[in-house]
């Protein structure tokens, strides 16, 4: 087994039967399993969140929805994905993601503050005045995005600022 440096093996270690890579130490001595990709020379293959099972647009993605892969190092510095799993919990998919692939960064998005149809607080505030009315939302819209909102009142249609916390900010801050 000298010289042939990391290989796929069952290998029976200290009466031990241990199936999977195979790194040889200077000696002759051998180590198995995540040993040997630990002490084979070079660091361990890099992880990589992936979706679990296959994830729809508008879902928000939880750490429960991911799970960590090991990519080859070439794979994870040419990249175009996401690295870390903190880069996608809490955001939405924009397309379908389907389990087991890489996520790239363009298939997520902040998750809806205001959704299309459904009742929003429109608020209108200068110096310290404050004026707010109900109305509806014509789009969905994350926070910080521009949205139309139709006042139940009037009628009337008016664009604002989706908030984080679910209003619509009318008018110039």
């Amino acid at each position: 087994m000298i010289g042939c440096g990391k290989a796929l093996a069952n290998v029976l270690l200290a009466g031990v039967l241990v199936a999977g890579p195979l790194a040889m130490l200077p000696g002759g001595a051998a180590l198995a399993g995540g040993d040997a990709e630990r002490h084979s020379g070079q660091d361990a293959r890099p992880r990589i969140p992936v979706a679990a099972a296959t994830i729809y647009p508008g879902e928000v993605i939880t750490r429960a929805m991911l799970r960590m892969r090991a990519v080859p190092r070439r794979f994870y510095e040419r990249g175009g994905f996401v690295r870390e799993a903190d880069e996608v919990i809490g955001k939405m998919a924009r397309r379908t993601l389907v389990r087991g692939r890489p996520i790239p960064p363009g298939a997520l998005r902040e998750p809806y503050a205001v959704r299309s149809g459904k009742a929003v607080r429109i608020v209108y505030r200068r110096g310290g005045l404050e004026i707010s009315a109900l109305g509806t939302a014509l789009a969905s819209a994350s926070a910080g995005e521009v949205v139309a909102v139709r006042n139940v009142d009037s009628g009337r249609i008016v664009r604002g600022v989706a908030r984080a916390d679910g209003t619509v900010m009318v008018g110039s801050p």
